[in-house]
């Protein structure tokens, strides 16, 4: 069943991303990104039928999408419209009709003064006779429900018998935010280069003696040479986690590494808006691996495979999530209990399909949606044991085929100290 089909009536909120808080880049998107995307818009209202999408947002509340529709810091009720054929028009108070039409994006300005949006926007929309009207109301994607419960009201009784016509608009938001233009990917590896050249100065900090603490504070020195930005809160990024210290979205927990610790990173570097999301697992000390470690982490670098293996356009997150959970699961750990990845692009936890279980109690119908061609995804099973937890996350492109592996994999336990 769609998400048209549940109702707009029937959604109700629920968690749906095991990420940490991210908020949306308070930057817009790029003209020259955002023009070559309206095509994926429009090639998305076609499959679902959908004639026009109303983004109806004003100040105090404004709707998440706004800054990409170049539709933001407007004071009254205000409508972003686009229409299936292409064409974007912009209801919005008479005072602000210069402001929007300096944006250079949308085709018509309509201005209104005291009666108000109502009649505009009704007005408009009898004109078209639109079937399904898409609105920013979303049951699993925080960042496609922007539209609060006092617009909603206001928007139902301007739109009169239109209103029966409301339909999500997710699947709209998710071809705006997930789907990646060539020059968006290419923003992405960059993210990814420095992400990974950090990595690399920080190993010298994993030793015997050292805190968790300045392990993370020596990646923000780094940072801050670079002229970087973590890719979600600073204060969590990177996640150092020694030993067996619980997996969580936390920066440390204050321990101290000694010979003989399994240590994870879990660390991202945003660049000029774009985010990667990596993961890097160590062993301190020199001499052979232990085999409790070693098979942690083979265990974990296959269930990466398995996921890889069955990862292309058209097939639903939550199977591949399911090749990697099943790995996992016969290899006699713990079932993890988050998704196996999830989009990624100006966020670090993007809108988008997710690659997890159908756990709808979390999720939602996240993990049902199909992965598709042009969507970034970290691929993130973990493996956990008493020695800690063992995740080699990697951030891979889904091509028309398959993937293209973007961040380098880690293929061995890298040992230091």
């Amino acid at each position: 069943m769609s998400n048209e089909a549940l109702g707009l009536g029937k959604m109700i909120s629920q968690l749906s991303s095991t990420a940490p808080s991210v908020k949306l880049d308070s930057s817009p998107l790029r003209m020259e990104f955002l023009r070559r995307k309206l095509k994926f818009i429009q090639d998305t209202m076609k499959e679902q039928g959908v004639d026009m999408w109303i983004t109806f947002s004003r100040e105090g509340n404004e709707d998440p999408l706004a800054h990409d529709l170049r539709f933001s810091d407007l004071t009254w009720r205000s409508a972003a419209i686009i229409e299936q054929n292409g064409k974007r028009t912009a209801i919005v108070g008479s005072l602000e009709s210069e402001t929007v039409r300096q944006e250079k994006f949308y085709d018509e300005i309509i201005g209104y003064g005291s009666e108000g949006a109502a009649p505009k926007l009704r007005d408009f929309v009898k004109k078209r006779k639109p079937q399904k009207i898409a609105v920013n109301k979303s049951h699993d994607e925080g960042a496609a429900d922007g539209l609060t419960s006092g617009m909603e009201t206001y928007l139902r009784a301007a739109l009169k018998d239109y209103a029966k016509r409301l339909v999500s608009a997710e699947d709209l938001a998710i071809a705006l935010r997930a789907r990646l233009v060539p020059g968006e990917v290419e923003l992405v590896k960059k993210a990814i280069r420095e992400c990974e050249n950090i990595y690399d100065s920080l190993e010298e900090m994993i030793k015997p003696g050292k805190k968790d603490k300045e392990v993370h504070e020596f990646a923000h020195k780094l940072l801050k040479e670079k002229k970087l930005s973590p890719a979600w809160a600073i204060d969590r990024c990177p996640s150092v986690l020694v030993g067996n210290n619980p997996m969580s979205h936390v920066g440390y927990f204050g321990a101290k590494i000694k010979r003989g610790d399994f240590v994870k990173l879990d660390f991202g570097v945003k660049y000029e808006g774009y985010c990667s999301d990596i993961q890097r697992n160590y062993f301190v000390g020199p001499g052979l691996v232990p085999k409790t470690v070693q098979r942690m982490f083979d265990t974990a670098r296959e269930a990466n495979n398995a996921a890889l293996s069955v990862l292309k356009p058209g097939l639903p997150g939550y199977k591949v999530d399911e090749a990697g959970r099943r790995l996992i699961v016969r290899g006699g750990f713990p079932e993890y209990k988050h998704a196996l990845g999830h989009a990624l692009g100006r966020s670090t936890h993007e809108i988008g399909p997710l690659l997890g279980p159908r756990w709808p109690n979390r999720y939602g119908r996240q993990g049902e949606k199909a992965v598709q061609k042009d969507m970034v995804f970290t691929i993130e099973p973990s493996v956990t044991s008493k020695l800690g937890t063992c995740n080699l996350e990697q951030d891979v492109l889904v091509t028309s085929k398959g993937y293209e592996e973007l961040s380098k994999p880690q293929e061995a336990l890298i040992q230091v100290g």
